[in-house]
């Protein structure tokens, strides 16, 4: 499959594709909290920058 996604065909297997594997990962519970994303990016550019957030936290 191409990679650039220009025919229209290839751009939905694609698509159908990746939100079949993003929702594999949510049921999974490989997911990361909005609360732990906003807290790592905020301690961005600060003296104690947090790890980045993995999944399960």
């Amino acid at each position: 499959m191409k990679t650039d996604h220009t025919d229209r065909n290839d751009w939905e297997t694609w698509k159908d594709e990746a939100t079949r594997q993003s929702l594999a990962q949510v049921e999974a519970g490989l997911v990361i909290s909005a609360g732990a994303m906003k807290a790592w990016a905020a301690s961005l550019g600060t003296d104690n920058p947090l790890p980045l957030p993995q999944p399960g936290q």
